[in-house]
């Protein structure tokens, strides 16, 4: 079995990565989930929306992978997905256009990685787009996965 040994609930330290974390900082692993209920967007047919996500208040986020979740609502075995794009920092779309969720296939135990990383001030918010490509409802959940990054005080 070609399956790699991870620990999703581990920090990536634990799981052989080297700790990233700049001088005066300390990065703790962390998600943000849309919708923020945890539960599932719903979604109409071929419906778009544009999106917020506030950070917390207290630190700043690097956006390093990303996974996502479908749940038909109708029979459930023809989901299509959905399309998205990510804004960064500075308001400029990550991609050139909208990504299809099957083409980035992360999975909890392992997202998928975004490059390049993106690090989220503390008074910005994670903005992104998103279209259902069913001709039905389907419910739709996007996790942003990266660490927040604590400022020490000296």
């Amino acid at each position: 079995m070609n399956q790699p040994i991870f620990n999703p609930w581990a920090p990536p330290l634990l799981n052989g990565f080297n700790p990233t974390s700049p001088d005066g900082c300390e990065d703790v692993d962390a998600a943000y989930v849309w919708p923020e209920n945890n539960g599932f967007q719903t979604m109409t047919a071929n419906q778009q929306l544009t999106v917020a996500i506030a950070l917390d208040n207290d630190d700043d986020f690097r956006f390093m992978a990303f996974q996502w979740s479908l749940k038909g609502l109708d029979d459930g075995l023809n989901t299509p997905g959905f399309l998205y794009r990510i804004q960064d920092d500075a308001g400029n779309f990550i991609s050139d256009g909208f990504e299809y969720c099957f083409c980035t296939p992360g999975t909890f135990a392992n997202p998928w990685p975004m490059f390049p990383h993106v690090t989220y001030a503390v008074h910005q918010r994670i903005q992104f787009e998103v279209i259902n490509l069913h001709n039905d409802v389907q419910g739709v959940q996007i996790v942003f996965r990266g660490p927040k990054r604590f400022r020490r005080v000296a």
